[in-house]
């Protein structure tokens, strides 16, 4: 059984792993299917080199296991190296069938069918590529800062895509500006204003929606970052 949900916006609506180990369970009951490994992993198939891919794969070349049950084809690959090695396999017979909730592939199946599959989801990949570099591109020509906001800043999370500001962070941004004063006294180092901002403001910084403690390291980055005066790149 092979899982995969990345944080990418392609599986923003796939349903979560637990909801597909649950429901691939319930299936392999349902039709005496008997698992004898899982792979569960939280990475995008955009590219060649996720490990637990990887790993199946191996597996299977050694003979452990000679079928992939998964949610959907596209759970497997979203890029031709490794959508090329999946067909591969089944070709060779190798991988003797490939089971999702609603169809099955095997060795002496018409190969077209999954070509396509999987052909349409390495394009939607390049599809999606392209259509947000677009709209970045455009929100700079706009004057407006894309991609994630700096320290201090919130992104806009209300407005229609495309039309999303960076606003002031009410809480954090009075602090950034008290650290902005302090050094530009030049009588502070950054190892001294970070121990001020942690242990006297209890300043902290948010890392996958979790609060952590400030390091010298993030306030290198905040009084190297153009954005605070004014100026940001973009390429």
């Amino acid at each position: 059984m092979y899982l995969r949900k990345s944080t990418d916006t392609e599986d923003r609506q796939i349903q979560s792993i637990e909801d597909q180990r649950r429901e691939l369970e319930r299936y392999c009951k349902q039709f005496g299917i008997l698992l004898s490994l899982v792979y569960q992993e939280n990475k995008s198939a955009k590219a060649p080199g996720r490990p637990e891919f990887n790993r199946m794969i191996a597996d299977i070349k050694k003979g452990k296991a000679d079928g992939i049950i998964c949610w959907k084809i596209n759970r497997l690959s979203r890029n031709p190296v490794d959508g090329g090695e999946i067909q591969w396999l089944l070709q060779q017979g190798i991988i003797k069938s490939i089971l999702t909730p609603s169809r099955e592939y095997q060795t002496d199946d018409n190969i077209m069918m999954m070509s396509v599959e999987l052909g349409m989801a390495n394009q939607f990949i390049l599809d999606l590529g392209r259509d947000v570099k677009r709209g970045m591109t455009t929100k700079a020509e706009k004057g407006w800062r894309p991609g994630r906001a700096p320290f201090g800043y919130l992104n806009d999370r209300y407005q229609d895509k495309g039309n999303k500001k960076v606003l002031v962070d009410e809480e954090k941004f009075p602090l950034v500006r008290k650290l902005w004063d302090y050094m530009l006294t030049g009588n502070y180092t950054v190892p001294r204003l970070t121990e001020i901002a942690t242990k006297e403001w209890g300043l902290k910084t948010t890392y996958h929606k979790k609060e952590m403690d400030l390091y010298p390291s993030h306030l290198y980055r905040i009084f190297t970052n153009r954005f605070y005066f004014g100026e940001y790149d973009f390429a």
